[in-house]
């Protein structure tokens, strides 16, 4: 017998599922849009060389690789992995975003404002909360170089999820610039840079004494750890500020401690009593092509950021001829992990309109049905007709669970009268 099952880390979605994940897909895409962002839409399948570039960090290790097909494969001349494969699925959107920006630059405007929402694969270890297809939902904003994108980045991301039910939410905002400045005044080689970013990263997961001991497992120097924990402690345990920092890293440009002041400032004002913004710098963001600023959203009672994002001003030009830097910055929704927190607080679509499941018998004129159920549609309804079961009260308690919030019972002859689904069951 066929195995009925989706493939290993992959899942079916229920209608009432896709209601959701609908739901807030067309809430984000209308808040954007009134921020005046475009959407594009990139294949799900692109060059083997884009996807190993180096762009995607620690993402190209869970590649999915696409065979090479017909007469490219030539099983006889097959040397290594490479000459199996050109294609792959995509495992994020911005790599396939920089391509497209590279391609099509000459048409597209000099501020570029793009929505990104799409499926990327990932063959991901198989754990809870983690699968090898899931959502993305980025905004970009290509051509700015200075803060406003971000300002724009982060009040669009902000509004999008505070329409989708999120509130009293933290945005957390640092700088790689700042990381980097810090890992040099502690005395680490620029060549492991990364290597103690990824250790500083799990913070939150195994505490400042965890980070220590993996960095001295690393066999990094203990006077520069010392330091280095010293400083992060500090910036951890009490509300560090801009200026905190310039007493903790004297050295670190001025410019970049202006630009997140401006950037706080300015978010503070508009936030108002909605959310807050602080500085953090724990903060990592796992890709190394951030360049700047980088920033998450972190949900009340919620660990797990709902959103990250961040600039990332050299990674078009590696693709574009002649290697012209070109300004980007970015924001992603963590899209699943949105889905999963309304799933778990029962969250409830609203809904402005009638779901209706008009009820008939087999006696029923078929067309006078249609032509009702047309007349409900015309009036704004959602309707569906339903053949008139034994057990009526039970058909309700299923229309019920697929979302219908109201009830007519078609009888030729009769007015069609609208009730709510509960009110059949009371009468018996």
């Amino acid at each position: 017998m066929t195995n009925s099952n989706p493939p290993k880390g992959m899942r079916d979605l229920t209608p009432k599922e896709v209601e959701l994940r609908n739901f807030v897909v067309n809430t984000v895409l209308g808040v954007y849009k009134k921020f005046g962002f475009s959407q594009i839409e990139t294949p799900c399948v692109e060059d083997i060389n884009l996807l190993c570039s180096g762009e995607g960090g620690e993402n190209e290790k869970m590649l999915f690789k696409i065979l090479k097909r017909g007469e490219k494969l030539n099983l006889n001349v097959i040397q290594n992995e490479n000459d199996l494969v050109d294609l792959g699925l995509r495992y994020d959107l911005t790599v396939p975003l920089c391509r497209f920006y590279a391609r099509n630059k000459a048409i597209l405007p000099q501020n570029f404002k793009v929505i990104q929402i799409g499926s990327v694969w990932r063959a991901e270890r198989q754990q809870k909360g983690r699968f090898r297809q899931f959502t993305q939902c980025d905004i970009d904003i290509i051509g700015v170089p200075n803060v406003i994108a971000e300002i724009e980045l982060i009040l669009a991301t902000s509004e999008a999820l505070i329409e989708v039910g999120f509130k009293n939410f933290k945005v957390r905002i640092s700088d790689r610039r700042i990381l980097e400045n810090l890992a040099g005044y502690c005395g680490f080689e620029k060549s492991v840079y990364g290597k103690v970013f990824i250790i500083l990263d799990k913070l939150d997961k195994i505490g400042l004494t965890g980070v220590k001991e993996e960095l001295e497992n690393s066999l990094f120097p203990q006077a520069s750890i010392d330091k280095f924990i010293d400083i992060v402690r500090q910036g951890t345990e009490r509300n560090l500020t801009v200026e905190g920092i310039k007493i903790i890293l004297p050295e670190i440009d001025e410019k970049v401690l202006t630009d997140l002041n401006f950037v706080m400032d300015a978010v503070t004002k508009q936030a108002g009593s909605r959310y807050s913004i602080a500085l953090d710098l724990s903060l990592v963001r796992g890709m190394g092509y951030y360049t700047g600023q980088i920033f998450e959203i972190e949900a009340e009672n919620y660990k797990s950021s709902i959103a990250g994002g961040g600039r990332y001003d050299k990674m078009i030009g590696k693709i574009l001829e002649g290697h012209e830097d070109i300004p980007a910055c970015g924001f992603s929704i963590g899209f699943e992990r949105v889905i999963s927190i309304l799933e778990e607080q029962n969250f409830q679509i609203p809904k402005t309109e009638k779901k209706i499941a008009l009820l008939y018998d087999k006696n029923s004129s078929i067309d006078l049905l249609l032509s009702k159920a047309e007349e409900l549609r015309g009036e704004g309804n959602i309707v569906s007709i339903e053949i008139k079961g034994k057990h009526v009260g039970k058909q309700l308690d299923r229309l019920a669970e697929q979302g219908f919030n109201s009830y007519a019972i078609f009888t030729e002859g009769q007015p069609v009268e609208i009730k709510p689904l509960n009110k059949l069951k009371a009468e018996g």
